[in-house]
């Protein structure tokens, strides 16, 4: 398969770099705007919960199902939410088939942490039984089209299928030693604590720009991923070769809870809930 990073480098970055150092994007977004996000929720109709989030023309489509296990021996009445990514062939001919790589790896486990070190999942709310049954999520994100930043585009999707999830109420039944039904459900309502946003920022050189594109994400030298809930961060990654100064970080993370704040309203995610009951 052609490097398609090399030869995109050797075209556009010195374009890209000049337009960065104007405060000019090639899409002729500010430095620090992000594309449109486009949100559909409950779109697979055989999920828990589910999302199809556009940003840009970067897609993921996202499901929740469930299933029914034992509690981790020292969390005797905590559920388990876990995110997984999967980068589809058809997104993109950087992808290819075969086990998981490191770019979807990061993708889930960034993903996957800023929900966590939020307190977004509610655990003890998936709890059946202490000591005996709890409720496992598998938050599934599937690269549909890959256009830059899939980072961002994937934690608005898990988020609104967790908001959108309905999970069948279970009760324990004592004399059968096994989890029923009791006909209700579990909601984004009674599961979703926190909103957690992780805004990704791409550099180049000494510029530094939010929601890096495709173009600018083949050829920026690192990145830096930064999850916020409504007043504190809560975990930051970065990758590449790229450094960042400890003023850098620090502007970097009030410019996130300040842009989180604003974006949360914007989206509105809570519209989402599922309607069953």
């Amino acid at each position: 398969m052609m490097d398609v990073k090399r030869i995109i480098s050797k075209i556009e970055r010195d374009y890209i770099l000049s337009n960065l150092k104007k405060e000019e994007r090639i899409d002729d977004r500010g430095l620090w705007e992000y594309r449109e996000f486009q949100i559909k929720s409950d779109t697979i109709s055989s999920a828990e919960g589910s999302a199809d989030v556009n940003l840009g023309e970067t897609r993921i489509i996202t499901g929740l199902k469930y299933e029914i296990g034992e509690p981790f021996p020292d969390l005797p009445d905590e559920g388990v939410c876990t995110v997984m990514a999967e980068l589809l062939p058809v997104a993109s001919p950087l992808f290819e088939r075969g086990p998981p790589d490191e770019q979807s790896i990061e993708l889930a486990r960034v993903v996957d942490r800023g929900i966590r070190h939020a307190d977004c999942v509610q655990t003890t709310k998936l709890c059946i039984k202490e000591n005996k049954a709890v409720y496992i999520l598998f938050v599934d994100m599937y690269v549909i089209n890959y256009s830059g930043n899939l980072i961002d585009a994937g934690g608005v999707s898990a988020l609104t299928t967790l908001i959108s999830s309905h999970i069948p109420e279970g009760i324990w039944n004592e004399e059968k030693g096994e989890a029923e039904w009791t006909g209700k459900y579990l909601t984004g309502k009674d599961i979703v604590n926190e909103l957690p946003l992780v805004l990704t920022y791409g550099k180049i050189e000494d510029i530094i720009f939010l929601d890096p594109s495709l173009p600018e994400e083949l050829v920026c030298d690192g990145k830096i991923s930064i999850s916020t809930t409504e007043d504190k961060i809560t975990s930051i990654q970065k990758s590449g070769a790229a450094t960042f100064s400890i003023d850098e970080i620090k502007m970097l993370g009030k410019k996130s809870i300040e842009i989180g704040q604003k974006l949360r309203k914007e989206l509105d995610l809570w519209q989402y809930l599922s309607k069953i009951k």
